[in-house]
Order: structure tokens, then C-alpha cells, then sequence
């Protein structure tokens, strides 16, 4: 059950620095990534969402295959695929099992989709190549995906200047469109698990708000949102879904990209530098904001800033189509005083490690106070205008993916975080990172048992 409890709203949504951030140890992770394409594509194989391992080629499939291979030949290697060329990147989705797993929605495969993509005219005359060449990227390696937005030349900003309604703010402050702190930490986290775990329902979702309706539909299953379908059918209501049809136990939901995201998205299109979104990165995290803000994002501004916790918990449940349950840990004051938590270490750790151990990602928001950020020990800190030291100051949305132990049996969490400037694994040993959790989504059969413990110390 989507639980509306979270009180940070926008502090998990800011592009920040971490003063005390542990550095990126992907080698560490890994080994080398010969080794880490070994045990993700074992892991592929064993934990698709959607349907059972299936690499054998139809006769159909085979057409596709060739057909896309031969298509994406003069494709340039990108900067993000670690020097793989598309062909390449086919193959591994092949043997991974994740170029035939199956959309829930529709039975497409993955390969489908991209055959669409590269068949089937395009919204704004984007590339059908780029188009495949980032999805392919994403699905390969989430790890590339960002939530750091281009900038616009001034010649573009110009002609958007003209095309903007007068009621636009950025039609009055054209600097608003010079976004630096980017707000979609939660939904590039959400992107991160998407193509991670779903690949079929990702393509399509790229070829459907890429293509020239540029929407999306999902069958949802009411009780991915609640067991109760009345309960279900509210939380729709306000979260303002595009609704189209009910039935006694299905919803159909129409998803989009916010208009503005299409000019972003062409902008990256031509001015795309490494380490900025993708044109699948805009069109995703747009339709995820879209849909988690009640279908008043916009992209050009990046505003409204960032999904509160409800909000991103009701995206997840309709990419996954189940129903997850968000979990509150700590107790925050309504002057954003950390002042304890509703369970222990022990429990939430084992929260995340049933989960993936059940074969899902994690997407969890963690918050910094002034000492935990280092803040208070700066000679500069006045606790008369900063706040006492367990003072929330900001917070983020990362994406736990893995984990190990270390020589000791201490647990380390392997993570994606889109707003570290680094398309590579990072890693958080518990100790560092449970005392910041403040929320987290699960299966809810999962944590079901604890939920109402939980909830009680919430209330």
C-alpha cells in the first residue's frame, strides 16, 4: 500500500554534494568488467521479471535481429556503452534472456520494440539509430543513466522563447531553463530499476512515447496499487491518473512525456555531451514525473521540483505492476529535526537484502543532517542559522542493486546513483548508509509482516 506519511518532499530531489560521500570503488565491485558481464548476465538469467529465460530465435525474431543488426552497422560506438558496438550489445541481451522477455502489458518482446523503433516513424524526427543506440546503452549498462540535464545553446533558447505560451514562466526568465540542479533523482532511480529488471516494458515505453502518438497505455492491476480496490481506485484519483477504462480488477492508464520534454530531448539530440541524459533518459524520467505529479511537469523549468515520497512509490508500483509497499524509517519533526527511527538497523537491512535477494532492485531515499553531511564540523557552522546538528539539510533517491560482505561479514550495499557524475557501481557499507535511510520500497509480501509495527511507530 502506497503510504502518503513522507514529510521531506522536495529534500530527496536535490542535485547536491555530499561532503562526505564514499567514493566510487567499481573495481572493487567487480574485479574487472569481464567478471562483472559474467555474473550479470548468471543474474539476468535467473531473476527476469516479466518471463522465463528464452534465447532461442523464432523465425520472425530472426528477421528482426538481422534486420537490426544490419541497421545499427555505421552506428557510432558510444561514450557509454564501454566500447561495445550495438551488435555487441544485441548479442549479451540475447544470451541474457532480456532481448525475449515479454512486456506483461502487451506480450511485446524487447526485440519487438526495438524493431518498432527502428521501422515506424518517430515524434519530431528524432533518429530511429540514436533512439535504439541509447536504449541499448541503458539496457546493457543502467548504471549510465543520469539525471544531469544539457545545456541550451542561446540560438535554441531563442526559438523556444517563440514557441512558449505567455503563461510559461520560463517565457518570462529564460535562465529558468538553465537547470543545474536537477529534481529527478527519484525518477531517474525508477529509470535505473526499469531497465534493469524490465527490459520488454522499457523498450516499450521508449518506442510508444517516441513514437508519433507519443503515449504509452498500461493495463494496472488495482491491487498493485492495494488490496482494497476502492482504496486503489482514491489513490488513482489523486494522483490524477489518465484513466480509459476500469474493470473489477484492471485499470487502464495512458502515460506521457510532459510537451516540453520533446524539446529537450531534441536538444540532447544535437548537442548531447557525455555525461548528460540520453534522449531515452528525458522521455522516461518525464513520463515518470508526469505521472507521479499529477501531469504538471515541466521539463524545460524541471518543475515541480522532484516527487515526494507518495509520488514516487505510486511510479514504481505502475512500472513494476505489483504492489510495493513504502516503508518509513525515521522520525522527523516538522521542523526537519531528525529525532530517531521506527525500527532497527537490523530490520531495515533485512528488508533490503530479502528483496534482493528475491531478485528486485531497491530504490530508497536517504537524507543528510548537518553532521552527518560534515557540515557542523566546519569552522563556518553557526547552529543559530544552520540548525541544531541532526537537522535534515538535504537528501537523495539512489538505486541498491547488489550486495556483499566484506572479510568481517559486514554488509555492503552496491548501488546506482544517477547524480554522482560517474556511469559506474558505487558502494555504501551498511554502517554508512542505514542510519540515513528514511524511506525505501518493497514487495509488499515482503515486509508485510513488519509494515504495521512500523506504520504504529510512524503515527
Amino acid at each position: 500500500m502506497i503510504n502518503s506519511l513522507g514529510i521531506l518532499d522536495n529534500f530527496y530531489n536535490k542535485n547536491i554534494n555530499f561532503p562526505n560521500k564514499q567514493p566510487s570503488v567499481d573495481n572493487a565491485v567487480s574485479g574487472s568488467m569481464q567478471a562483472l558481464d559474467q555474473k550479470s548476465l548468471a543474474s539476468a538469467q535467473n531473476v527476469l521479471a516479466y518471463s522465463a529465460v528464452n534465447t532461442a530465435l523464432t523465425p520472425s525474431d530472426k528477421q528482426k535481429y538481422v534486420y537490426l543488426i544490419n541497421y545499427l552497422t555505421d552506428v557510432p560506438i558510444s561514450l557509454n556503452s564501454e566500447n561495445k558496438t550495438c551488435a555487441m550489445q544485441l548479442d549479451y541481451l540475447l544470451k541474457s534472456g532480456k532481448l525475449l522477455s515479454k512486456s506483461k502489458n502487451d506480450n511485446s518482446t524487447t526485440l519487438d520494440n526495438l524493431y518498432d523503433m527502428a521501422t515506424k516513424k518517430r515524434a519530431c524526427d528524432f533518429s530511429s539509430k540514436n533512439l535504439i543506440s541509447c536504449t541499448l546503452d541503458i539496457l546493457t549498462n543502467p548504471r549510465v543513466v543520469t539525471q544531469t540535464f544539457g545545456d541550451v545553446p542561446e540560438h535554441e533558447k531563442k526559438a523556444i522563447l517563440e514557441y512558449l505560451p505567455s503563461d510559461n514562466p520560463v517565457k518570462k526568465d529564460s535562465s529558468l531553463m538553465d537547470v543545474e540542479a536537477s529534481a529527478t533523482c527519484a525518477a531517474a532511480s525508477n529509470e535505473v530499476n526499469f531497465a534493469d529488471k524490465y527490459p520488454a516494458e522499457f523498450a516499450r515505453w521508449v518506442s510508444k512515447l517516441s513514437g508519433e502518438d507519443k503515449e504509452v497505455y498500461i493495463d494496472l492491476d488495482l491491487k498493485s496499487l492495494s488490496k482494497n480496490p476502492l482504496e486503489a481506485v482514491t489513490i488513482l484519483k489523486l494522483l490524477d491518473a489518465q484513466t480509459e477504462s476500469f474493470s473489477f480488477d484492471k485499470v487502464r492508464v495512458k502515460i506521457n512525456a510532459d510537451k516540453n520534454a520533446y524539446i529537450r530531448a531534441k536538444i540532447q539530440e544535437k548537442y548531447w555531451d557525455y555525461g548528460e541524459r540520453s534522449i531515452v533518459d528525458v522521455l522516461i524520467q518525464s513520463a515518470i514525473m508526469q505521472a507521479g505529479t499529477q501531469n504538471m511537469y515541466d521539463s524545460l523549468s524541471d518543475t515541480p521540483a522532484g516527487l515526494i515520497e507518495m509520488e514516487k512509490t505510486y511510479v514504481e508500483s505502475l512500472i513494476k505492476n505489483k504492489e510495493i509497499t513504502s516503508l518509513v524509517y525515521q522520525k522527523i519533526d516538522d521542523d526537519q529535526n531528525l529525532l530517531g527511527y521506527n525500527c532497527s538497523f537490523e530490520k531495515m537491512q533485512k528488508h533490503i537484502l530479502d528483496t534482493l535477494n528475491s531478485g528486485d532492485d531497491v530504490i530508497v531515499g536517504y537524507v543528510l543532517t548537518n553532521k552527518t553531511s560534515g557540515k557542523a564540523d566546519s569552522p563556518l557552522y553557526n547552529p543559530e542559522v544552520d540548525g541544531a546538528p541532526n537537522k535534515v539539510i538535504n537528501g537523495h533517491e539512489i538505486t541498491i542493486v547488489d550486495y556483499k560482505q566484506d572479510k568481517n561479514g559486514n554488509v555492503i550495499f552496491i548501488c546506482v546513483d544517477t547524480d554522482d557524475d560517474n556511469p559506474k557501481f558505487v558502494e555504501y557499507s551498511a554502517d554508512w548508509l542505514l542510519p540515513k535511510l528514511h524511506h525505501a520500497g518493497y514487495p509488499a509480501k515482503i515486509v508485510e509482516k513488519d509494515e504495521k509495527e512500523i506504520m504504529k511507530n510512524v503515527a
